[in-house]
Protein backbone atom coordinates (compact mmCIF):
# COMPACT_ATOMS: atom_id res chain seq x y z
CA UNK A 1 0.00 0.00 0.00
CA UNK A 2 1.48 3.35 -0.94
CA UNK A 3 2.48 5.66 1.85
CA UNK A 4 -0.11 8.32 0.89
CA UNK A 5 -3.04 5.94 1.42
CA UNK A 6 -2.17 5.09 5.01
CA UNK A 7 -4.25 7.19 7.33
CA UNK A 8 -4.22 5.39 10.66
CA UNK A 9 -0.58 5.46 11.67
CA UNK A 10 0.86 3.28 8.94
CA UNK A 11 -0.50 -0.14 9.96
CA UNK A 12 -2.16 -0.60 6.55
CA UNK A 13 -5.72 -0.96 7.82
CA UNK A 14 -8.52 1.12 6.34
CA UNK A 15 -10.04 3.74 8.61
CA UNK A 16 -13.06 2.62 10.58
CA UNK A 17 -16.60 3.86 10.33
CA UNK A 18 -16.05 6.35 13.16
CA UNK A 19 -13.14 7.96 11.33
CA UNK A 20 -15.12 8.12 8.12
CA UNK A 21 -18.10 9.65 9.88
CA UNK A 22 -15.78 12.16 11.57
CA UNK A 23 -14.37 13.19 8.19
CA UNK A 24 -17.86 13.41 6.72
CA UNK A 25 -19.14 15.53 9.60
CA UNK A 26 -16.17 17.88 9.44
CA UNK A 27 -16.56 18.24 5.66
CA UNK A 28 -20.28 18.95 6.01
CA UNK A 29 -19.59 21.46 8.81
CA UNK A 30 -16.98 23.25 6.70
CA UNK A 31 -19.30 23.29 3.71
CA UNK A 32 -22.16 24.60 5.86
CA UNK A 33 -19.90 27.29 7.32
CA UNK A 34 -18.83 28.44 3.86
CA UNK A 35 -22.41 28.47 2.57
CA UNK A 36 -23.53 30.41 5.64
CA UNK A 37 -20.89 33.08 5.02
CA UNK A 38 -21.90 33.36 1.36
CA UNK A 39 -25.57 33.60 2.33
CA UNK A 40 -24.79 36.29 4.91
CA UNK A 41 -22.95 38.38 2.34
CA UNK A 42 -25.77 38.07 -0.18
CA UNK A 43 -28.34 38.84 2.50
CA UNK A 44 -26.51 42.01 3.55
CA UNK A 45 -26.44 43.21 -0.07
CA UNK A 46 -30.13 42.49 -0.47
CA UNK A 47 -30.82 44.28 2.81
CA UNK A 48 -29.11 47.41 1.55
CA UNK A 49 -31.14 47.33 -1.66
CA UNK A 50 -34.30 46.72 0.34
CA UNK A 51 -33.60 49.67 2.64
CA UNK A 52 -33.03 52.01 -0.32
CA UNK A 53 -36.20 50.71 -1.96
CA UNK A 54 -38.27 51.24 1.18
CA UNK A 55 -36.92 54.78 1.55
CA UNK A 56 -37.74 55.62 -2.07
CA UNK A 57 -41.22 54.05 -1.81
CA UNK A 58 -41.93 56.02 1.38
CA UNK A 59 -40.89 59.25 -0.30
CA UNK A 60 -43.04 58.44 -3.34
CA UNK A 61 -46.06 57.63 -1.16
CA UNK A 62 -45.65 60.88 0.79
CA UNK A 63 -45.42 62.97 -2.37
CA UNK A 64 -48.40 61.14 -3.90
CA UNK A 65 -50.45 61.86 -0.77
CA UNK A 66 -49.54 65.54 -0.93
CA UNK A 67 -50.46 65.63 -4.62
CA UNK A 68 -53.81 64.05 -3.75
CA UNK A 69 -54.42 66.75 -1.14
CA UNK A 70 -53.63 69.42 -3.71
CA UNK A 71 -56.03 67.75 -6.14
CA UNK A 72 -58.73 67.79 -3.48
CA UNK A 73 -58.13 71.52 -2.97
CA UNK A 74 -58.27 72.08 -6.71
CA UNK A 75 -61.58 70.25 -6.98
CA UNK A 76 -62.98 72.28 -4.06
CA UNK A 77 -61.78 75.52 -5.71
CA UNK A 78 -63.35 74.45 -9.00
CA UNK A 79 -66.73 73.84 -7.37
CA UNK A 80 -66.42 77.07 -5.37
CA UNK A 81 -65.84 78.99 -8.61
CA UNK A 82 -68.79 77.30 -10.36
CA UNK A 83 -71.21 77.62 -7.44
CA UNK A 84 -70.07 81.08 -6.37
CA UNK A 85 -69.48 80.14 -2.71
CA UNK A 86 -66.37 78.74 -1.04
CA UNK A 87 -68.37 76.83 1.56
CA UNK A 88 -70.64 75.28 -1.03
CA UNK A 89 -67.65 74.31 -3.20
CA UNK A 90 -65.92 72.58 -0.29
CA UNK A 91 -69.17 70.83 0.66
CA UNK A 92 -69.72 69.50 -2.88
CA UNK A 93 -66.10 68.31 -3.08
CA UNK A 94 -66.49 66.61 0.31
CA UNK A 95 -69.68 64.86 -0.82
CA UNK A 96 -67.96 63.78 -4.04
CA UNK A 97 -65.01 62.25 -2.18
CA UNK A 98 -67.29 60.66 0.46
CA UNK A 99 -69.37 59.05 -2.31
CA UNK A 100 -66.24 57.70 -3.98
CA UNK A 101 -65.00 56.33 -0.65
CA UNK A 102 -68.38 54.67 0.02
CA UNK A 103 -68.38 53.06 -3.42
CA UNK A 104 -64.82 51.79 -2.92
CA UNK A 105 -65.79 50.40 0.50
CA UNK A 106 -68.76 48.51 -0.98
CA UNK A 107 -66.53 47.03 -3.70
CA UNK A 108 -63.91 46.06 -1.10
CA UNK A 109 -66.49 44.35 1.12
CA UNK A 110 -67.80 42.37 -1.85
CA UNK A 111 -64.29 41.33 -2.87
CA UNK A 112 -63.29 40.38 0.68
CA UNK A 113 -66.49 38.36 1.02
CA UNK A 114 -65.26 36.06 -1.76
CA UNK A 115 -61.88 35.35 -0.17
CA UNK A 116 -62.77 32.35 2.07
CA UNK A 117 -59.34 32.18 3.73
CA UNK A 118 -59.63 28.59 4.96
CA UNK A 119 -61.10 27.05 1.80
CA UNK A 120 -58.46 25.28 -0.32
CA UNK A 121 -60.39 22.55 -2.16
CA UNK A 122 -57.72 21.44 -4.62
CA UNK A 123 -54.97 21.35 -1.99
CA UNK A 124 -57.09 19.42 0.49
CA UNK A 125 -58.12 16.95 -2.23
CA UNK A 126 -54.48 16.40 -3.21
CA UNK A 127 -53.45 15.91 0.42
CA UNK A 128 -56.30 13.40 0.83
CA UNK A 129 -55.13 11.46 -2.21
CA UNK A 130 -51.54 11.53 -0.93
CA UNK A 131 -52.70 10.28 2.46
CA UNK A 132 -54.68 7.47 0.81
CA UNK A 133 -51.63 6.49 -1.25
CA UNK A 134 -49.50 6.36 1.91
CA UNK A 135 -52.15 4.25 3.64
CA UNK A 136 -52.36 1.86 0.67
CA UNK A 137 -48.56 1.59 0.55
CA UNK A 138 -48.50 0.84 4.27
CA UNK A 139 -51.21 -1.79 3.82
CA UNK A 140 -53.75 0.04 5.95
CA UNK A 141 -57.31 -0.43 4.77
CA UNK A 142 -59.76 2.48 4.93
CA UNK A 143 -61.99 2.55 7.96
CA UNK A 144 -65.35 0.79 7.48
CA UNK A 145 -67.37 3.86 8.54
CA UNK A 146 -65.41 6.29 6.35
CA UNK A 147 -67.56 8.32 3.97
CA UNK A 148 -67.18 7.55 0.30
CA UNK A 149 -64.96 9.83 -1.66
CA UNK A 150 -66.75 12.53 -3.64
CA UNK A 151 -66.09 12.87 -7.37
CA UNK A 152 -63.29 15.26 -8.08
CA UNK A 153 -64.18 18.56 -9.74
CA UNK A 154 -62.52 19.19 -13.10
CA UNK A 155 -59.20 20.91 -13.27
CA UNK A 156 -59.17 24.52 -14.49
CA UNK A 157 -57.51 23.38 -17.70
CA UNK A 158 -60.62 21.50 -18.83
CA UNK A 159 -62.86 23.39 -21.18
CA UNK A 160 -66.18 25.01 -20.34
CA UNK A 161 -68.07 22.65 -22.64
CA UNK A 162 -66.62 19.57 -20.91
CA UNK A 163 -67.62 20.91 -17.50
CA UNK A 164 -71.18 21.47 -18.71
CA UNK A 165 -71.35 17.94 -20.07
CA UNK A 166 -70.19 16.49 -16.76
CA UNK A 167 -72.67 18.57 -14.79
CA UNK A 168 -70.16 20.64 -12.82
CA UNK A 169 -71.40 24.05 -13.88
Amino acid sequence: MPETERVDGGNGARPGIVARLDKLISAVAELFSTRTQIFGEELSRKGAHLARGIAAATLAATLAFLAFLLLAGLVAAFFARILGSAWLGVLVALLLYAGGAALAAVLAIRAFGRVRPLDFPVTSREISSDWEAVRRAAGIEPEPGAPPRLPEPPTPSEGFEERLREGWE
